[in-house]
């Protein structure tokens, strides 16, 4: 994203980017997970520490919020009580 960042901005095009790496949000991951040990884990880290995906779009509302000349690189969204 970066990268696409810095080739608009030569081309003056001005392409704002961010990268968000979300945690536990709710969504559809766990349903999409095969191995059924990996997923009972996985379900029982998001049982409690999930948060919802409002969460991810106030953090995209605030990135499109910065004025024009501003980019925020990168975001990593999670719940506070995640110990890691």
């Amino acid at each position: 994203m970066e990268v696409l960042r810095m080739e608009s901005g030569l081309e003056k095009r001005h392409i704002r980017t961010s990268t968000i790496y979300p945690a536990a949000i709710s969504s559809e991951l766990l349903g999409t997970i095969t191995d059924h040990a990996s997923a009972a884990e996985m379900q029982q880290t998001y049982d409690q520490f999930e948060i919802g995906p409002e969460r991810v779009a106030q953090v995209v509302a605030l990135a499109i919020d910065q004025p024009e000349d501003t980019t925020i690189s990168e975001f990593t969204v999670g719940p506070a009580d995640q110990p890691w």
